[in-house]
């Protein structure tokens, strides 16, 4: 349980080479002006001029906490500054997006006149340079405002929408929530957000979403999942998806409950499963492709996708991909 001085809000915050970023980061925080509100960065290990900025910022936001650390991934950062937080409610956005002012106090709104375990609204799209229209991230007319539900109604709409991104960052929790059941960040892992709200969706008691626009996702070259691949990169990105695929299965025997009335949740594992072969036909090095082929088999990883693909459509394409992952371990 929160102490009564705690604030309203704990704003999970890691950082890593962001100098780039940080001042137009902090002046989103800034025009949040929301008082009750701790802002604690976890340096990981940045080797450039990040901790100047955020010591730079200490007169406008006090509230400022600097933990150091040794580079450790984003995961660990996000649990080493969860492990201090005292704030009712959590946030944990990246550094190189743009959140607009109110969104905190109109999410703090709905989650303190709902009790809510996680409120959440939407954003947009934008690309560096206008390379693209920026465009929603939920399509308003795939997901629109709800009421209150529960996690496991608003996973099954939201993953029925198929247009779902699994993300913290639009996100706030209770942090009582998360406390009781034990929540944290998988370590070294990329694209954690998938398994992490799943979870936390599935053991939600009451969740609410707004499609207003508060979060400007910033599409970028410097960003690490929009750097080119090679197969070396794409080797590592499999495993990451083979360790999720994992991590789902586990979690849908954990809510048998939950998960009996969420087709989606059986769905997104063969649906990211077929993202890893693909990643294997991306790659050049015969060698180098049959021996992480040979590792998908071996961990059971095409067994757990064929096992979770429920619908004739999605059997059929896995099966038209099977005898080309074999070939690949002959040629």
């Amino acid at each position: 349980m929160q102490h009564p001085n705690s604030p309203l809000l704990s704003v999970v915050v890691a950082v890593y080479n962001g100098e780039k970023f940080l001042d137009q980061f902090f002046s989103c925080l800034v025009a949040q002006n929301i008082d009750s509100m701790e802002v604690i960065i976890v340096n990981d290990g940045s080797s450039d001029g990040s901790m100047q900025i955020a010591d730079k910022w200490r007169e406008h936001l006090p509230q400022i906490q600097i933990i150091e650390q040794k580079n450790g991934g984003v995961s660990n950062a996000r649990n080493t500054g969860l492990a201090v937080a005292t704030g009712q409610y959590l946030s944990f956005p990246d550094i190189d997006d743009f959140f607009k002012p109110g969104m905190y106090q109109r999410l703090l709104d709905m989650a303190l006149a709902s009790n809510l375990d996680v409120v959440t609204c939407n954003g947009q799209y934008v690309w560096e340079n206008d390379k693209k229209p920026a465009r929603p991230i939920f399509p308003t007319d795939k997901l629109q405002s709800t009421g209150v539900l529960s996690g496991p109604a608003w996973l099954k709409q939201a993953l029925d929408s198929r247009k779902f991104l699994h993300v913290t960052w639009l996100n706030l929790y209770r942090h009582d929530f998360i406390r009781q059941n034990n929540f944290h960040f998988e370590p070294g892992l990329r694209h954690q957000d998938i398994p992490w709200t799943t979870e936390v969706l599935l053991a939600a008691e009451r969740v609410q979403y707004t499609s207003e626009q508060f979060y400007d996702y910033y599409i970028h070259s410097a960003s690490v999942s929009h750097m080119p691949d090679n197969d070396d990169t794409l080797i590592r990105s499999a495993r990451h998806y083979m360790k999720i695929l994992e991590m789902l299965d586990a979690i849908n025997q954990r809510y048998p409950e939950q998960v009996k009335g969420i087709t989606a949740c059986h769905w997104q594992i063969a649906k990211e499963g077929l993202g890893i072969i693909h990643t294997f036909d991306s790659m050049k090095d015969p060698r180098k492709k049959a021996g992480i082929v040979r590792e998908f088999f071996d961990r059971g990883i095409w067994r757990l996708i064929w096992k979770s693909a429920k619908s004739p459509r999605l059997r059929w394409r896995l099966g038209r991909r099977y005898f080309r992952l074999k070939r690949y371990l002959t040629d």
